[in-house]
C-alpha cells in the first residue's frame, strides 16, 4: 500500500476518533450540567426540608411549652404512669390531690393508700372529696394517663337540685291530691254531720252511713294509689316464673269477672316456664289494675284477653286487650301522667302507677293497636338469664308452665 493512502486512512481514523471525543465531551458536559441542576434542586428541596422541619419543631415546642403551661395551672390531677406501673409525671394539681405521690412511685400502693372507696363511679379520697378517674392508654409506648377530677362541688349541686326537683314534684303531687280529696271529703263531712241529727230514721242513717263509708273508701284508694306511684313498689327484685304468677292473677281476676259477667281468654306463646326478675306483688297489682280497668271498659259482653308473648330469649311481652271503645287519640299522650283521669270518681294514679312499676322492672308499657277493638296495652319485661333458671322455678310449680289457648265465662 502507497505511503500516501496509509496516511490517509490514519488521517480519517484520528478525524472519526476526534469526532467521537467532542461527542463524548459534550455529553459528559450536559451530564455534568443535569447533575448540577439536579444537585441544585435537591439543595433547594433539603433547605427548604429543613426550614419546615425547623418550624414544626419551633410550633411542637410552643405547643410543649403551653401545655406544660396548661397542665400546671388546670385544677385536674394528672399522672403519667410507666409500662411498669411507676409515676413518670404528674402536674401540681396530682400534688396537692394525692399525698406522698413522688416519681417512681409505684401506682397500685399510691392508690390504695389514697382512695377509701367507691360509689355510683366516684371515688372518695380519705378527705372525704370525691374524684372521677379516667385512664388513656400511650399505645403505641407503653403506660397510661390517669385524670382525676375533683367533682365534690359538682355532685352537691346535683344532690341540691335533686332535693329540690323532688320537693317540688312532692309539692305538685301533695296539692294535686289534696284537690283530689277535698270533693270526697266534703261530702263525707256532711254525711257525718246528718247522721248526728236525732231525728234521722233508720233507713236515712244507713243511706248516710253507707255514703260516708263509700267517700272514706274513695279517700282510701286515692291515698294508696299515691302511695303505690310515690315507691313504684321498688322493692326486692327476684326471680319469679310467669306461669304461677298468670295462675295469681287469673284467681285474682275471678270475682270481677263473675260480677261482670265478663269472658276471660289467656294466650300463653312461650313454650316453656319464662322466668323474669321482680317484685310479685308490685307486677300482680300493675297487672290487675290494667285487668280491671280493662274490664271496667269492656264491651256489653266484656272480653278480656291476656297474651304472653316472647320477643327473643332476653324479653317477653305481655299483651292485655278489651273489646270496649278504646282510648281516644287526644289522650293517649297524656294516659299515663299523674292524676290525669276521664272518670268523675277515678284518682288519675292507677296508670301512672302501673308505668312506674313496669319501669323499675327495667321494662317499658306501650299502647298498641287491639284486635279485639278496645284498648289494648303491651308490658315488655326482660327475662331473667338462663343460668339462674333452677333457683328462680319454686318447687310447688309442677305444670310445664305452657297454656292452651282457651276462654272462660267465669260468670
Amino acid at each position: 500500500m502507497p505511503a500516501s493512502s496509509h496516511n490517509h486512512i490514519r488521517q480519517q481514523q484520528l478525524e472519526n476518533a476526534f469526532l467521537v471525543f467532542n461527542q463524548v465531551s459534550e455529553q459528559l458536559t450536559d451530564s455534568y450540567q443535569q447533575l448540577q441542576n439536579q444537585v441544585a434542586q435537591l439543595s433547594q428541596e433539603l433547605a427548604e426540608t429543613h426550614t419546615d422541619r425547623l418550624r414544626q419543631l419551633a410550633e411542637k415546642e410552643r405547643l410543649a411549652n403551653r401545655l406544660s403551661h396548661l397542665l400546671e395551672v388546670m385544677p385536674a390531677a394528672v399522672v403519667v404512669v410507666n409500662g411498669e406501673g411507676y409515676v413518670q409525671e404528674f402536674n401540681p394539681a396530682a400534688a396537692r390531690m394525692l399525698n406522698g405521690i413522688v416519681q417512681d412511685s409505684l401506682w397500685s400502693e399510691l392508690y390504695q393508700h389514697t382512695f377509701s372507696k367507691k360509689s355510683n363511679g366516684d371515688l372518695h379520697l380519705h378527705n372525704g372529696s370525691l374524684v372521677t378517674l379516667s385512664e388513656c392508654s400511650l399505645s403505641p409506648e407503653p403506660g397510661k394517663i390517669i385524670l382525676l377530677l375533683d367533682v365534690t362541688e359538682t355532685r352537691e349541686l346535683q344532690d341540691r337540685l335533686n332535693r329540690k326537683e323532688r320537693l317540688s314534684s312532692l309539692g305538685n303531687m301533695a296539692a294535686q291530691l289534696a284537690h283530689q280529696i277535698r270533693t270526697p271529703l266534703t261530702s263525707a263531712l256532711l254525711d257525718s254531720s246528718h247522721l248526728a241529727r236525732e231525728d234521722l230514721s233508720k233507713e236515712r242513717r244507713q243511706q248516710f252511713s253507707s255514703r260516708l263509708r263509700a267517700r272514706l273508701c274513695h279517700i282510701e284508694r286515692q291515698i294508696k294509689d299515691m302511695l303505690a306511684f310515690a315507691s313504684g313498689h321498688q322493692g326486692p327484685l327476684v326471680p319469679i316464673a310467669i306461669t304461677p304468677l298468670m295462675m295469681n292473677l287469673e284467681q285474682m281476676l275471678e270475682p270481677l269477672i263473675k260480677a261482670r259477667g265478663a269472658k276471660l281468654e289467656l294466650i300463653d306463646r312461650t313454650g316453656s316456664d319464662v322466668v323474669i326478675q321482680g317484685n310479685q306483688d308490685g307486677l300482680l297489682g300493675a297487672l290487675m289494675n290494667l285487668a280491671s280497668n280493662a274490664i271496667a271498659h269492656g264491651g256489653t259482653q266484656v272480653l278480656l284477653q291476656i297474651e304472653l308473648k316472647p320477643v327473643s330469649d332476653a324479653a317477653l311481652n305481655i299483651l292485655i286487650s278489651d273489646n270496649g271503645a278504646g282510648i281516644a287519640e287526644d289522650i293517649k299522650e297524656r294516659i299515663f301522667d299523674p292524676f290525669f283521669t276521664t272518670s268523675s270518681d277515678g284518682t288519675g294514679l292507677g296508670l301512672a302507677v302501673v308505668q312506674s312499676v313496669v319501669l323499675a322492672h327495667e321494662g317499658n308499657i306501650t299502647i298498641v293497636p287491639s284486635v279485639l277493638g278496645g284498648a289494648s296495652f303491651k308490658i315488655s319485661l326482660p327475662v331473667w338469664q338462663e343460668g339462674c333458671r333452677e333457683e328462680a322455678v319454686p318447687d310447688t310449680v309442677s305444670r310445664s308452665g305452657v297454656y292452651e289457648v282457651y276462654s272462660r265465662n267465669l260468670s
